[in-house]
């Protein structure tokens, strides 16, 4: 059999990585096997163990060239831009072109392998989504870059989960989601004090500290008028930082 070339080996495997990132965002990692992601590579079947030992390690590496290619277009078009298509009805249509936390998020739980990839690749993003808001005190303001990473991605997830029964429902929580996320993005800068999470990129476990949040009894709004909802009770609630 014919020596595969450094070079070819090394396009080989990129086109495995390529195949990989498309399917996985998808159809989900539990979906897709190894004999369809080499197919879709157009390389045989027996060819991918001698790039990956196994499918999580591939999942690994496709998941953060998937997140490279995010901060790319959030470098290259800017914050706006970015939320707008974040929340836009083409990436909802095309998940496999797009972010991998919302194509991954309703998949059954991952390995450790798999999940320290997700967690790595989404301090990235809000450390790139922070660098592009207003310093606070010469800080970023982590604070409000994970505020926008979790709108943008929750109300992606709403959106795909919604589209197939009820795509008007699924088009206005789009318009709905981006419209806050861009007014969020275009917030004043905030006091230091509410603008800064001290460790909460950090995995090293810190000491829990209370905050209180105004929690609604009814969060059906789109059924029953605000008046019908019973009062807000405080609710504590242990955050990290």
């Amino acid at each position: 059999m014919a020596r595969v070339s450094k070079a070819a080996a090394a396009d080989h495997r990129a086109a495995i990585v390529r195949a990989a990132g498309r399917l996985f965002r998808a159809r989900g990692l539990d979906r897709v096997g190894v004999a369809e992601v080499t197919k879709a590579a157009g390389l045989t079947h027996g060819g991918f163990y001698g790039h990956f030992a196994s499918k999580e390690a591939l999942a690994v590496e496709a998941i953060a060239a998937a997140f490279a290619e995010g901060r790319t277009r959030l470098e290259a078009d800017g914050l706006d831009a970015y939320l707008r298509g974040y929340l836009s009805r083409g990436h909802r249509d095309h998940p496999e072109e797009g972010c991998p936390l919302p194509a991954l998020a309703a998949g059954p739980a991952p390995g450790v392998e798999v999940a320290d990839a997700l967690a790595a690749g989404t301090r990235t993003l809000v450390e790139a989504i922070a660098a592009r808001l207003p310093a606070v005190d010469g800080a970023p303001d982590v604070g409000r870059a994970l505020a926008l990473t979790a709108l943008a991605v929750g109300g992606q997830v709403l959106a795909r989960m919604s589209a197939a029964s009820d795509r008007p429902f699924s088009d206005r929580l789009l318009r709905e989601t981006r419209a806050l996320a861009l007014d969020l993005a275009d917030e004043p800068v905030r006091r230091a004090d509410e603008a800064r999470l001290p460790g909460l990129l950090d995995l090293d476990p810190a000491v829990p500290q209370a905050h209180e949040i105004e929690a609604p009894r009814c969060f059906d709004e789109l059924r029953f008028p605000r008046q019908q909802c019973e009062p807000p009770v405080r609710e504590e609630v242990a955050v990290r930082g």
